[in-house]
């Protein structure tokens, strides 16, 4: 019972400080955007999906589903009011189930391709909402400039991935979840 409750308490503070640290790169993200001008608009690296990513892999599905909501939701508080919530929830949701079947699933594909696939994802879902709110189908051409862009930051966050799940996980004792099989090494 004794070992079940440390586990526990583990558990929540790593969430918690994992949930910090994605709330801490979202918010750095946002104030490099208003700091420098962008020729396209709403453009982000997705720094916080590296720990979206080490939460499917280490924590699994319903971790990484809840740190993103809350993530997501408090990053809109202190960013951009409840419209950005309302852009970038479903982006971040989706982005995660997906990049979980895909770990699950397309075993060959490297911790790179994870983050490429959960980038283009998310981008598709902004787009979806954006064409939901204002109706304007002609947002999805924007798509494409987006799926650009999400193969380049997804590139950046899954290399920075790679190369730091292993360090971060045997600095926790984490293993990975069972069932999990993402590549560190090779293409992506």
């Amino acid at each position: 019972m004794l070992s079940k409750r440390i586990t526990s308490v583990k558990r929540i503070t790593i969430l918690g400080a994992l949930l910090a640290m994605a709330l801490v790169l979202a918010i750095v993200e946002t104030l490099l955007g208003a700091l420098i001008p962008l020729p396209i608009p709403g453009i982000k690296l997705g720094l916080a999906n590296i720990i979206s990513m080490f939460l499917l892999c280490y924590m699994g599905l319903g971790s990484a589903l809840i740190v993103a909501l809350l993530r997501t939701f408090a990053a809109a508080l202190l960013t951009g009011g409840l419209s950005t919530f309302l852009f970038s929830a479903p982006g971040a949701m989706l982005s995660i189930l997906i990049m979980y079947m895909v770990i699950r699933y397309a075993k060959r594909l490297t911790i790179v391709g994870v983050s490429m696939t959960g980038a283009a994802v998310h981008n598709l879902a902004q787009v979806g909402m954006a064409t939901l709110v204002t109706g304007e189908v002609n947002l999805f051409y924007y798509a494409f400039v987006l799926l650009i862009v999400g193969a380049v930051s997804g590139t950046i966050t899954g290399i920075v991935a790679k190369m730091t799940f292993h360090k971060a996980a045997h600095a926790l004792n984490m293993r990975a979840v069972r069932g999990v099989n993402y590549q560190l090494t090779g293409g992506g």
